[in-house]
């Protein structure tokens, strides 16, 4: 099995000095310039250049010197310079204000681990994990394709679509010992704004005590025309700053239905509710005859006023579905909540499962007030 390689920062240099001598540029001193700025370089604290930076302050330099202008590229340059990952945070730029904002304050782990297979290059640039989810950062460098994502054919065998080199299968996680990491939900998509890039992450993660505050996972990335697939094992350490774990035992009950939330965790970039359930989903007078309710939902409200949803708030296309569990993952609040208030609702739907939308074309939610439970937070 073909384990990533961590590359020192003379050997990434010596790299980058092999692929300028090979450019054309239009200055032939600019060779050297561009090497001299980047030997020079260094980072608050008087450290020197770290690796993960080099490719990045490749492409800084020549732009200070004035050698990168627009048409000015030429298509030699930007094949080297696509040789290499520029190992950017991810999650700051992903569109989740949780793992934006984990970034933001650091609580994410740096890996910077690469392999590179017959000319493409696979990075794992970043990990979170705070208990309830595990996001994963890649990079791909090599291949000048826009798509990095392969489709998916086949959902339950994983395979994709194999005619264009460079493409990704979907990753596979396990734990070293070859188990696999159990999870609720997971996503895979491309990180709006960062080219070659894209994010994974596993959700209403299980058994989590199990795994400690600290863990190594092996990661599998199936490629497009490539045999072996690119494998990586990678040190995850959970986030316990700022954590807090509830287990209320609260709810309320309306008619034969009754809810309890069996936990509640609250993490500085994830909200994760867990509510069991039993009876009849209550319906309100509107919900009757060609009308019915969908399964129940559960809105959260801070004592500020705000206000956040399940991110995974699908619903199955049949009236009155009653759920036993519901493990439901939010964005954060703002800041610690003082109390959080547990919103049951629903939705509608009509008689050919329509969903019940009002005048600006948004799913009309129906509470029940006497179902509200407020758990208040030490």
């Amino acid at each position: 099995m073909e384990k990533w390689q961590n590359q020192t920062e003379k050997q990434m240099l010596e790299q980058i000095r092999s692929s300028i001598g090979k450019v054309q540029l239009p200055v032939d001193s600019y060779n050297e310039q561009i090497m001299n700025r980047i030997e020079h370089m260094e980072i608050k604290g008087g450290s020197k250049l770290l690796k993960k930076t080099l490719a990045a302050a490749c492409v800084a330099v020549m732009i200070g010197l004035g050698t990168v202008t627009a048409g000015f590229i030429s298509p030699v340059w930007a094949d080297t310079l696509s040789q290499f990952p520029v190992f950017s945070s991810i999650f700051k730029h992903t569109e989740n204000p949780g793992l934006k904002l984990a970034a933001e304050k650091g609580l994410t782990t740096s890996t910077n681990m690469s392999v590179t297979k017959d000319g493409v290059t696979l990075s794992v640039t970043e990990v979170f994990y705070d208990g309830t989810r595990l996001a994963i950062g890649f990079e791909r460098a090599g291949i000048m394709d826009e798509r990095v994502l392969a489709e998916i054919t086949d959902f339950k065998t994983h395979d994709f679509d194999q005619s264009t080199k460079g493409l990704l299968g979907l990753p596979v996680v396990t734990q070293v010992s070859g188990e696999p990491i159990s999870f609720g939900s997971s996503s895979t998509g491309d990180v709006q704004g960062q080219p070659q890039t894209f994010l994974l992450e596993l959700n209403e993660l299980r058994n989590t005590a199990a795994l400690g505050d600290e863990f190594k996972v092996d990661i599998s990335v199936p490629v497009a025309q490539i045999a072996e697939p690119f494998e990586f094992q990678v040190t995850v350490k959970k986030v316990t700053e700022g954590v807090i774990n509830l287990t209320p035992g609260q709810g309320a009950s309306k008619g034969s239905f009754k809810y309890t939330v069996k936990s509640l965790d609250i993490t500085p970039a994830t909200l994760r509710l867990i509510v069991t359930s039993e009876g009849e989903v209550p319906a309100s007078p509107d919900q009757t005859g060609e009308y019915a309710p969908t399964a129940v939902f559960y809105e959260l409200v801070d004592d500020a006023g705000n206000v956040i949803n399940p991110r995974n708030g699908g619903y199955v296309l049949a009236k009155a579905v009653q759920h036993p569990i519901v493990d439901s993952l939010y964005n954060t609040f703002p800041q610690i909540p003082k109390t959080v208030t547990v919103r049951p609702y629903t939705f509608t739907l009509d008689s050919e499962l329509n969903l019940l939308t009002d005048a600006n074309g948004e799913n009309v939610k129906t509470y029940h007030k006497e179902l509200e439970t407020t758990i208040v937070i030490p």
